[in-house]
């Protein structure tokens, strides 16, 4: 499905380009570390009710949809965790409605969100919930609910080149960043009451489906790439100076988080976790050091990152990470154990040639 195939809204009219002092900070800021390259702003209309979304892969990628929406835009962030500089700022300056991202939505949250829709506002959110590494329609359903509820149409928008940009950026490779505005969606529409979840399903992949087809060639393939690739996590024990390598129960989906980049940061980067054996593959460290880093994570996923795991891979990965995570903690606290080295693997999955996306 190409963009021109979407079927879009109305007509609505254009606005006049109007920026706040906020846009005009964010537009300095990103193109001291970023090239910038936007089309399709013309599209964005000149006033709500609307919902907007794009996919998401960076912190910056809020900053970035700002640059080519109305001034008084409500954007929908995350508060299981504070945001790191820079993106914290833009919190701190832009109208926002903070979610806990959790299997259990938030009712207040949801409230707040359809009244500032239906008093006319511009609402704005990423389907996908946050950053980490997945197949494009890995999604929720949160934006086709909020069309559905107000009868507001869904303006997408894709970005390219984002996924690590900021590890680009501060190493002074300035690199291209594109924005590009797509087609405005009809607000979604549910014909019976029980075909509602039906409804909901469709139109959030047909959402995510739009957005794949914003985006450049090379962001398509890592997403193509993350909805198939299969991971794993072996464990080499010594006992003595002979290593072994031993099979830990849930070690698969260990080992898909630990090798996404995005998923795993926010453990040692935003909660100070002590988990270098996990962050360092293939390298010996003592049993004491791995047995720390394992009951770390799992008191982190046991308390304030409760439901991390099942948002973002499920429950089933969830409980099999917890599994691997207190198997690993035991075997650190076997006698005679002196040194674990964690070495994750990864092999690409089957992917489409028909120019779909792969799921």
């Amino acid at each position: 499905m190409s963009e021109s195939d979407v079927p879009s809204a109305p007509p609505v009219p254009t606005r006049e380009k109007t920026t706040s002092f906020a846009q005009r900070f964010t537009r300095w800021l990103l193109s001291v570390f970023f090239r910038l390259r936007i089309t399709g702003e013309a599209r964005v209309p000149a006033h709500g009710p609307l919902i907007g979304v794009a996919n998401h892969l960076s912190t910056a990628d809020a900053m970035l949809v700002s640059l080519v929406l109305p001034p008084d835009t409500w954007y929908v962030g995350p508060a299981d965790f504070k945001l790191l500089f820079p993106a914290n700022l833009f919190l701190r300056m832009g109208r926002k409605i903070l979610v806990k991202r959790s299997t259990r939505m938030e009712l207040s949250s949801l409230k707040r969100m359809t009244d500032v829709v239906n008093h006319g506002a511009v609402l704005f959110l990423f389907p996908e919930g946050g950053t980490w590494e997945k197949g494009i329609y890995n999604a929720k359903g949160g934006a086709a609910y909020l069309s559905l509820q107000t009868g507001a149409p869904i303006l997408t928008i894709g970005l390219g080149g984002t996924y690590q940009v900021w590890n680009k950026a501060l190493r002074l490779r300035r690199p291209v960043v594109t924005v590009n505005v797509g087609p405005i969606l009809p607000p979604v529409i549910a014909p019976e009451r029980s075909k509602r979840g039906e409804a909901l399903d469709h139109a959030t992949r047909r959402i995510q489906r739009v957005l794949y087809s914003l985006i450049p060639p090379e962001d398509r393939a890592l997403y193509d790439d993350w909805a198939t690739r299969q991971y794993d996590l072996w464990v080499e024990v010594w006992r003595g100076d002979a290593p072994t390598m031993i099979d830990l129960p849930g070690r698969a989906a260990l080992g898909e988080i630990v090798q996404k980049p995005n998923l795993f940061s926010p453990f040692w980067r935003n909660f100070k976790l002590p988990v270098d054996p996990f962050r360092l593959p293939g390298v010996r460290f003592t049993a004491e050091a791995v047995g720390i880093a394992a009951r770390a994570l799992l008191d982190a996923l046991n308390g304030p990152l409760n439901d991390y795991i099942e948002y973002r891979l499920g429950v089933a990965k969830a409980a099999e990470t917890r599994t691997a995570l207190a198997a690993l903690a035991d075997l650190a606290r076997t006698p005679g154990v002196t040194g674990i080295a964690l070495k994750p693997t990864n092999r690409p999955g089957p992917q489409r040639t028909d120019g779909e996306p792969n799921e």
